[in-house]
């Protein structure tokens, strides 16, 4: 009988593929556990870069400088763990700035602890994780314009910035801030951008010295004494622009005004049912005209008036004092179109398809600041002359009857009749969209 014999040394060899086998097993293990991990962690310092440089672009866009921001983006790191130089951890931030607002760019390197990998990789493990963030400032729609004429009566009809009436001192005066003309002339007879007053004794349409009027198209205005020329020309290459304020939403009210012994409360209201008093700081939703006669006079800070449809009138010594909401006397949280706060600077809102005059009477000393937006509106003083008294407007030259301090965006701007439409860019007081901040990468 024949025996079988075996080779001892493929016993070693077993002992070897075996230490082998384990040693890959155990890499796949690290990779799966460690990879697991890094994964983990990578997320965790992109949220953590992510949050960090969104704190440095809300401190800058609240007007703080680069220390404070840095301070605030270190703050949410340190949190979190991550502080440059300890714990093996590595940031770096850059940053651009324009006159707009900005962009800040955080690198966070970090290394993670290892359980198996470095069995078979003895270096370092470490991910690189990067965030963006901009900040863009709050800027006023047409920014430095005091009056902007949206009608492109060039397509509509009508004109955009006219001097009506027979008056002797009616016009439209600018003061600390140009005109801007969304429109062209179509022939030399219609004067449809601009429809200066024939009387040299009118005010006539003017803008201080340092201003100018400036117009989408051309004009043809020669021999028209008393008007400032335009003197800039083919803005926006010539074609006319849309609505400034597209993204601002109307108002909206969710209960019914109410009123007692001439105190108005805000919410919805019949036109006809406002009168004479004191309407408390909130947005008024119009629902019809808004008269008012006799020496009758409304006093209004930190109110939006909203016209759904109507528009607004005063005859006789009427007359309005009228605010905008501001941070300190606005209700309600932003975004919400029922809040005030959504609309500080928005002293008279047009609904955008409502097609009605606003009156800015001057023999009852009206003012109003903040701006008056109407896209297919018409904004109209009328009434008495311009060189009367207003205790509201005692800075203002020629001290204004009649005065808009802040800005006028509507379809149609007049003067009419012995009314002057006298508007003072303030840029301060009107309408900005909120300022805003948000990742980029």
């Amino acid at each position: 009988m024949k025996s079988t014999q075996h080779n001892n040394g493929e016993n070693g060899q077993v002992i070897v593929l075996m230490a082998l086998l384990m040693i890959i097993l155990l890499g796949f293990a690290g990779l799966a556990i460690d990879g697991g991990n890094v994964l983990t962690q990578r997320r965790r310092g992109q949220n953590a870069a992510d949050n960090a440089a969104l704190a440095y672009a809300l401190k800058r866009n609240l007007g703080q400088n680069d220390s404070t921001g840095a301070t605030a983006m270190n703050t949410i790191l340190s949190s979190n763990g991550y502080v440059n130089g300890q714990a093996n951890t590595s940031t770096s931030y850059s940053t651009t700035t324009s006159s707009s607002g900005g962009t800040v760019t955080l690198v966070l390197t970090s290394t993670v602890p290892t359980a198996f990998i470095h069995i078979v990789y003895n270096g370092p493990v470490q991910y690189t994780v990067q965030a963006q963030a901009q900040w863009i400032s709050s800027i006023a729609p047409m920014a430095g314009f005091a009056i902007v004429g949206m009608s492109n009566c060039a397509a509509v009809g009508g004109n955009t910035i006219d001097v009506t009436g027979g008056g002797n001192s009616g016009g439209i005066n600018v003061h600390n801030g140009d005109m801007f003309v969304n429109s062209t002339e179509t022939n030399s007879s219609n004067d449809c951008a601009i429809d200066p007053p024939t009387s040299a004794n009118n005010t006539g349409i003017t803008v201080d010295n340092g201003f100018s009027i400036v117009s989408v198209g051309g004009y043809n205005y020669s021999g028209v004494q008393n008007m400032t020329q335009p003197i800039t020309t083919g803005y926006n290459n010539g074609v006319p622009i849309t609505d400034p304020l597209a993204g601002l939403s109307e108002p909206t009210c969710t209960s019914n005004g109410t009123s007692a012994n001439g105190v108005y409360q805000p919410g919805n209201w019949n036109g006809s049912n406002l009168g004479a008093g004191t309407f408390q700081p909130g947005i008024y939703c119009i629902t019809g005209d808004l008269t008012l006669s006799g020496q009758n006079a409304i006093t209004a800070n930190g109110v939006v008036l909203y016209f759904i449809n109507g528009g607004m009138r005063f005859t006789g010594q009427a007359g309005i004092t009228l605010s905008a909401p501001t941070s300190s006397n606005c209700l309600g949280t932003f975004p919400a179109t029922s809040a005030s706060c959504t609309y500080q600077g928005m002293a008279i809102f047009v609904a955008r398809t409502n097609t009605s005059t606003i009156e800015i009477r001057g023999n009852g000393g009206s003012a109003v600041t903040g701006t008056i937006y109407g896209l297919s509106a018409t904004v109209q003083a009328r009434g008495g002359g311009s060189d009367g008294t207003n205790v509201n407007c005692p800075n203002l030259p020629n001290n204004e009857e009649t005065c808009i301090i802040g800005q006028v965006i509507a379809a149609h701007a007049y003067g009419n009749g012995n009314g002057s439409l006298d508007v003072t860019y303030q840029e301060p007081v009107v309408y900005h969209p909120p300022p805003t901040i948000r990742l980029t990468k």
